[in-house]
């Protein structure tokens, strides 16, 4: 002890009192030492300094061997910094024990000084840092990081953290000599990082959007009190909020590479989404992408890129960051009016007419990332309609023959379509006339009293795609279109499709949520079809996302039949359906009867 009293005093740079701390600590090699790795000698400093012949023009008085390696850095299409320089930077003397290539006790005054044990894996960062923080670095304004970065001189917005010499260093975070800074995590860090305090010195969620960062503070990440167990996997702090940061990344050695990711994608989310370890527990989400129809979140992995082009025109995926942006997503209370964002998706992208949105501003945005202008929609089954039906897409009915508008399957044009052309439809991009109930059914076919229908009202995407048990139809599922036991992440039946929904559902069950089939009924057009002779689904006639070209005349409340059902009538001229005031018409053969015409009066 003696000798170690003797270095600390001979060390200007080391003389302060709360240098002391190192000793015992896990940075104390010496006999004294509470590390996996010790030795029979005295001293807690020589492994690391000396006062004479010590390695040259390296402060302070440094006597361990430095590694030699080449390292593999840190990078990523979000990082924008400058070149990393670990083998030149102050890193390199941390590196040179934490690398994993140098002896512990290889020193420049004495050699090798024997010691017994070895290092934990965690703490031996390799010659690859691609899993790590960068370090050695010269931060570069990219919008997300704090201003005083790039001030004169830079500094971080914490006066513990500390840059050196203008760049990221180990030193900026950790303090070698002073362990217990956070009393929580003994890792030697330059302060407590509860509350994520450590990361937000540099990273800055206050500056303006489009930082991805902007609204972090008042996230649900940020704010929730729900504990989670003390373990490296989610952070030892206790609960989410206190965990912040840490709850989803980690500085060194991750397991994900790019963005300091614990896991890759929605393995990330799992940990606490997956209905375990979070106490409340939150929704089990990750169980809705076992159900039938869902979008393949768990079947399409580690594609997901905050920086990619738009529309999504490449490998085609469904990873939970390309729906939610983690640092800004909030729970969603009270009742969100279309087509602002709900909460959940704050800070997401998304695309419209005017090209990519970032952020988004409308929840139809974020479905048109892949349900629109992309290039590579798959026209299967699975995406369109089953097996049997719409083949090819739906076809317009107007011309003879049927014509095939320029990508079918965009659901952009055809909502914009529906607007344009005055075919009355569903209002997903704007406002818009129809026969509807006061209120939305819930999942229990009562009313949802906090979202009235008026000729006003406009729609969300998940009011018709979302779980079949969503909270926000008084289900007891989470909401979204993770997963759904109805075709095309439907909440309700829709198809008449064999078996869709099992007993107890309709054909028309999604449609009844919004409007009142029985009073649809009392329109003669209707009466044979629905809950008639065939329990005729909806879709046998109308195309519920709209019509690209369509008009008035054939078109009307989004007339689009399918052509599997509806097929044109023996000896007609005419293949469709018109409208003329009162009176509906349609040259069709269907369920074995041939119209040429047969008329309906409307209502």
């Amino acid at each position: 002890m003696r000798a170690a009293a003797f270095l600390l005093a001979s060390l200007p740079l080391l003389a302060a009192s709360s240098k002391t701390a190192v000793v015992g600590s896990m940075h104390d090699l010496s006999a004294t030492g509470a590390g996996p790795v010790t030795s029979p000698t005295p001293s807690a400093c020589i492994f690391c300094h000396a006062p004479h012949n010590v390695v040259p023009n390296v402060t302070p008085l440094w006597d361990h061997a430095l590694s030699t390696q080449t390292y593999t850095v840190y990078g990523s299409s979000t990082y924008n910094s400058g070149a990393e320089t670990p083998a030149a930077g102050s890193s390199k003397l941390c590196l040179s024990c934490h690398d994993g290539t140098v002896a512990p006790g290889l020193t420049v005054t004495k050699g090798l000084i024997p010691t017994s044990g070895a290092m934990t894996g965690p703490d031996v960062l390799t010659a690859n840092l691609s899993n790590s923080h960068p370090v050695s670095m010269t931060p570069a304004d990219d919008g997300s990081l704090a201003s005083t970065l790039f001030g004169n001189p830079p500094a971080t917005r914490d006066a513990a953290v500390k840059l050196v010499a203008g760049k990221v260093e180990c030193t900026t975070c950790h303090e070698p000599h002073a362990p217990r800074n956070d009393p929580v995590v003994p890792m030697f860090l330059a302060r407590s990082n509860a509350g994520g305090a450590l990361c937000l010195a540099c990273h800055d969620p206050s500056r303006a959007q489009p930082n991805f960062l902007n609204g972090y503070t008042g996230s649900a990440h940020a704010t929730a009190t729900n504990t989670v167990p003390a373990a490296p996997q989610f952070g030892n702090y206790g609960t989410v909020s206190a965990n912040a940061c840490w709850s989803c990344h980690n500085a060194h050695n991750n397991g994900a590479g790019a963005r300091s990711l614990k896991a890759a994608e929605e393995s990330d989310c799992s940990s606490c989404h997956g209905g375990a370890n979070v106490t409340p527990a939150l929704p089990n989400v990750m169980t809705e992408f076992t159900k039938v129809y869902v979008h393949p979140t768990l079947t399409v992995s580690g594609v997901h890129d905050p920086t990619e082009s738009l529309p999504v025109n490449s490998a085609r995926h469904s990873e939970c960051a390309d729906c939610h942006n983690p640092h800004t997503a909030n729970v969603t209370t009270g009742v969100s009016v279309a087509p602002a964002l709900p909460a959940s998706l704050n800070g997401v992208s998304g695309w419209d007419t005017t090209g990519s949105q970032r952020p988004a501003t409308a929840e139809y945005q974020l479905c048109y990332k892949c349900h629109a202008d992309s290039t590579n929609k798959p026209l299967t089954s699975t995406y369109g309609h089953t097996a049997t039906r719409y083949p090819t897409g739906p076809l317009p009915t107007p011309a003879i023959p049927p014509p095939v508008p320029p990508d079918q399957y965009n659901l952009r044009l055809k909502f914009l379509s529906t607007i344009s052309h005055n075919v009355s439809g569903h209002s997903v991009m704007t406002t818009t006339v129809a026969s509807l109930r006061p209120y939305m059914l819930d999942v229990n076919g009562a009313n949802i009293l906090s979202r009235p229908m008026t000729t006003t009202t406009q729609l969300y995407c998940v009011d018709c795609h979302d779980n079949n048990q969503a909270r926000s139809a008084n289900g007891t599922g989470p909401n979204g279109p993770h997963g759904s036991i109805f075709t095309h992440l439907l909440q309700f039946n829709l198809f008449q499709d064999t078996g869709a929904g099992g007993a107890g559902t309709n054909a028309y069950d999604l449609c009844n949520k919004c409007h009142n089939i029985t009073t649809l009924r009392n329109e003669r057009v209707h009466d044979d079809h629905v809950g008639g002779d065939g329990n005729t689904g909806c879709t046998t006639c109308h195309d519920p996302h709209g019509v690209i070209g369509g008009n008035t005349s054939a078109n009307l409340g989004l007339m689009n039949l399918d052509t599997a059902v509806a097929k044109k009538a023996t000896g007609a001229t005419y293949y469709g359906f018109y409208y003329t005031g009162t009176t509906i018409g349609c040259y069709l053969t269907c369920h074995g009867e041939n119209h040429n015409p047969r008329t309906y009066t409307y209502p």
